[in-house]
């Protein structure tokens, strides 16, 4: 029997009923519990809807649900509660700073910015009409606090009967006040900043590190990636200029028709990320992203064309790309060569991580240092240190074929990764017998001298009972920090 999309996200959710699925790499069970009053009434449609806000349009009811549509414009504070089904009908665009801004008078084409803050509540359900590039925009100035639960996630979807499929809808676009390498000549910072932003959707970028986008936990974000012109799809999350005052965690992207998540410039730390089935690139960055992540666990899809990461810097030479990884575990199973790939001089620095193959070892390289620029980065912006891998083709090479194992990696474990249930690495090389030193990071100046602050890792972000392992779980835990929150056998 086919689950309708209130059955299935009631999967994601604690009671007191229980079915049992299929959990980690071993095939072994988890115990899934299901909130039976939240499934509403299952007899069919009753009507048009009749507690939608004034400021939305009612539509009919969905298993006796209402559901609302959101205006295609936000400029007031408003809150979407998880009584209600909220619908994406095209772009959603919340406050104004997407515009050309003015950052000498504080206007915006005139009009003066407006600050909006978009709350939703855990266990809440937004839908992006199906068919459609139905996606959010939160733009400069403006905040999304989007709080879900481990028991209680919120879940982005289109508005079909199930959640499976890929490119039904958009996706999530932020616009923040941070960094971006367009943004400045000749090593100084220009007096305005307004790039040119993703799925055309207006302008970002600014001067401010650590700028406010908001508070982001426990959401789940599936069959996104609508293509809305030739070879031009949405990715699931798209983070444009994004500071390192926004809060994102507990995050799960999958089947995303394009990438899970892009960094476009920035400054931005996220933790705790679920990359699942997505089709093109699981993580990609580029145009001066600076950023820190922490326990990412990417699972390719055998479906997928793309990389498990695709780094590089473009934008401008001003600075290049060098986000600082830690903790990650890449399970390569699609069709490109690469598992990572860095071109056009991106850095990246990468710790205590595991890259592996899904079921074995992974066919390919595990990594491609593509292009002259991004290899007059190896050993100092790119470099991979304490990482366990298991890549049939070697450990990293270059254009020319050449063996980068000596040069971009220290540390280096060839073995089998073993991954467990908890989607721990199983092997015993996995758990260190001393912390991972990477003190000599915290300093480190990826920028031209005196332009910005040091940046690199955020030790004020880190989680440090992280250095003492490898891989996005910890092998000692008895349950992984991903359990029960995520759609049901992605992993």
């Amino acid at each position: 029997m086919k689950l309708t999309k209130l059955t299935a996200l009631a999967a994601l959710v604690a009671s007191t009923l229980t079915l049992y699925g299929c959990g980690g790499s071993d095939g072994d069970n988890v115990t899934i519990e299901i909130d039976a009053s939240s499934t509403g009434d299952t007899s069919g449609n009753s009507g048009v809807s009749e507690t939608c806000p004034s400021w939305t349009t009612p539509k009919d009811q969905v298993d006796g649900t209402d559901v609302c549509a959101l205006p295609t414009t936000i400029l007031e504070d408003r809150n979407l509660t998880n009584d209600i089904i909220w619908l994406m009908e095209g772009r959603v665009t919340v406050g104004n700073g997407n515009g050309t801004y003015d950052f000498t008078t504080d206007l915006v084409d005139g009009e003066a910015l407006v600050n909006v803050d978009l709350s939703i509540q855990e266990g809440t359900q937004v839908q992006g009409a199906t068919g459609t590039f139905a996606n959010l925009i939160i733009t400069r100035g403006s905040r999304l606090f989007a709080r879900g639960a481990a028991d209680n996630p919120i879940v982005f979807s289109s508005d079909d009967d199930d959640l499976e499929g890929s490119g039904e809808w958009g996706g999530l676009i932020i616009h923040g006040f941070s960094y971006h390498n367009e943004c400045f000549t000749a090593g100084l910072a220009d007096t305005q900043c307004n790039v040119d932003s993703e799925g055309e959707s207006g302008f970002a970028g600014g001067f401010t590190e650590d700028d406010d986008s908001g508070i982001i936990q426990y959401v789940v974000l599936t069959e996104g990636g609508f293509e809305f012109a030739p070879g031009d799809e949405i990715n699931g999350i798209s983070l444009m200029s994004v500071g390192s005052g926004t809060t994102m965690d507990h995050i799960q992207i999958n089947a995303n028709a394009d990438d899970g998540i892009e960094f476009y410039g920035g400054t931005i730390n996220t933790s705790h990320f679920v990359l699942t089935g997505n089709l093109d690139d699981s993580v990609d960055w580029d145009e001066g992203f600076q950023g820190t992540l922490q326990y990412y666990i990417v699972e390719q899809s055998a479906d997928s064309f793309g990389n498990a990461i695709e780094a590089d810097t473009e934008g401008s030479t001003e600075f290049d790309s060098v986000p600082f990884l830690i903790n990650t575990t890449f399970v390569g199973n699609g069709t490109d060569a690469e598992m990572l790939r860095f071109k056009s001089s991106s850095g990246g620095v990468i710790f205590n991580s595991v890259l592996t193959g899904d079921g074995g070892a992974y066919a390919n390289n595990c990594t491609l240092v593509a292009g002259a620029g991004a290899e007059a980065n190896v050993g100092n912006s790119l470099q991979q240190n304490t990482v366990l891998w298991d890549c049939t083709g070697g450990f990293a090479q270059n254009d020319a074929a050449a063996d980068l194992e000596g040069t971009l990696g220290s540390n280096l474990f060839n073995t089998t990764a073993d991954i467990t249930a908890t989607y721990a690495s199983g092997n015993a090389v996995a758990v260190l017998a001393g912390d991972t030193d990477i003190s000599a990071y915290e300093d480190t100046d990826t920028f031209p001298a005196g332009l910005f602050d040091d940046l690199s890792a955020d030790f004020d972000f880190i989680d440090t009972d992280g250095l003492g392992f490898m891989g996005a779980v910890d092998p000692a835990a008895t349950e992984a920090w991903w359990d029960g929150w995520i759609i049901d056998g992605t992993l």
